[in-house]
């Protein structure tokens, strides 16, 4: 088997992994790349392998891993999607936001000629996402569907967000059969909402996410210091403003904030639900209980994400109301890391104001405007203006979806027949590298790094 790293290579955005065997080739993931312009650009190419994949592995719905998919049907692709049943549901709600999105983009920089193209475009449209979901197919996990004569897939349960998965490829060869395991992304087992990830207890090689693979994560005590930090905000009547992903972390914030509220941790202020893809995925979580911990912990979990104790916000023009509002208030905004959405509103108007505080709580990619705030910048262009950073910058460490290192080297240390191949992606380079030593050290196996489009073969396929 050839696997082609074609996204996520040395960056954690863009996954897009194709894999080929006797004749047969297919995608785990095609995401969408997020950030930085020279990332961005990269969605446009049309692969030279397009016309060879007749089949897509989707691990999960986030649009880094799923937002291209519009794209490829836009090209003419006709194969099936695969993926589980809670990521087909989100799938419905993700990719017809992002074709919406593609297209008030375009219409925007018609109207301002900001573009240098004439007529801009957008990457894709409406009717090419309801056309790539008319290809979705749901599964099962846990059981082996067959690709080709030579090659199967499964699914296993990922505990990184609803409905994430773990990939597995059976490989039939002229000396049996082989395992070839994609984690996606793997949760680190530190989630209040879903079950830990399944263990993956034999493969043969292991391409393998690694986004934290130089950090840790503390996750002790993050909703007493989410209540500090509220009240801090709060006693200076300012307003907390909280860039979360509609998908994962807007749930488990509401989750948290909903704990707090309800034992009078923090002050009785209004929380807001301000964007309307959260507000779906949040109902579609609500009727997945089975996917959460059992008996009275899922009982509060569908309390804290069903409304009443929090407000959402449906229409724009709310939306911009509560934007100009001096009340002292919570609002979670998507997008996380400030790629768009309705947040750059509400950062418009709060970053200048000393009594505000703007909170991250998950991974911000280089060059993207959350990092960059993180980082001290003084000034943030929103909407083509300048904006003045007098706002409180802060981040909570402890809500992030990813494994962490000692996660990750927890699951591998798992595998009762370890792989004799580790691949690494999905992570920046510097995280690579310092994960690759420590599972070098441990395993005694060197993993690879590929570059974008670099070819691995996967040794005895």
């Amino acid at each position: 088997m050839k696997l082609t790293f074609a996204g996520a290579a040395q960056t954690v955005t863009g996954s897009q992994t194709l894999f080929e065997h006797q004749g047969f080739a297919g995608l785990v993931d095609c995401g969408l790349y997020q950030g930085p312009k020279p990332l961005r650009l990269l969605n446009w190419n049309k692969p030279e392998f397009y016309e060879r994949v007749r089949a897509i592995l989707l691990t999960h719905a986030h649009i880094d891993h799923s937002g291209l998919l519009p794209r490829w049907s836009s090209w003419g692709y006709k194969g099936p999607v695969y993926c589980t049943k809670p990521t087909a549901e989100l799938l419905q709600i993700m990719l017809r936001d992002a074709a919406h999105l593609q297209e008030e983009d375009a219409k925007y920089a018609n109207r301002s000629k900001y573009s240098h193209h004439d007529p801009a475009l957008p990457l894709y449209t409406v009717e090419d996402a309801e056309a790539i979901l008319r290809r979705v197919v749901p599964v099962e996990l846990d059981h082996w569907h067959e690709l080709s004569s030579e090659l199967k897939f499964r699914f296993l349960r990922a505990g990184h967000i609803l409905g994430s998965a773990v990939v597995q490829l059976s490989v039939k060869t002229e000396n049996g059969e082989r395992l070839v395991t994609f984690s996606g992304d793997l949760g680190g087992g530190r989630s209040e909402l879903l079950k830990d990830p399944e263990l993956v207890l034999d493969s043969d090689a292991l391409v393998l996410e690694s986004t934290y693979g130089n950090r840790k994560i503390d996750s002790v005590g993050r909703e007493d210091r989410l209540a500090e930090i509220v009240r801090k905000v709060h006693a200076r009547q300012g307003s907390l403003i909280i860039p979360a992903f509609a998908l994962g972390r807007t749930q488990d914030l509401l989750l948290s904030l909903f704990r707090l509220w309800r034992d009078k941790k923090i002050p009785d202020l209004p929380v807001y639900l301000d964007s309307p893809m959260a507000t779906k995925v949040t109902e579609i979580y609500a009727r997945h209980r089975r996917e959460f911990w059992p008996n009275e912990q899922a009982d509060e979990i569908i309390q804290a994400l069903n409304s009443g104790w929090f407000k959402v916000i449906e229409s724009p023009d709310d939306s911009m109301f509560l934007c100009v509002s001096l009340e002292p208030k919570i609002v979670i905004s998507a997008s996380g890391m400030l790629q768009g959405g309705r947040v750059l509103h509400h950062l418009k108007q709060a970053l200048p104001r000393k009594e505000n505080a703007v909170l991250f709580v998950g991974f911000q990619g280089a060059q993207t405007k959350g990092r960059l705030l993180l980082e001290g910048l003084l000034s943030l262009r929103i909407h083509h203006q300048e904006i003045p950073v007098e706002a409180e910058i802060l981040y909570l460490d402890g809500f992030s979806a990813h494994a962490d290192q000692n996660d990750l080297l927890d699951w591998l240390r798992q595998f009762h027949r370890k792989p004799r191949q580790i691949i690494l992606n999905h992570g920046e380079i510097e995280s690579m590298k310092i994960f690759a030593q420590l599972i070098e050290k441990e395993f005694g196996l060197q993993p690879k790094l590929p570059l974008l489009n670099e070819e691995v073969l996967i040794e005895g396929t």
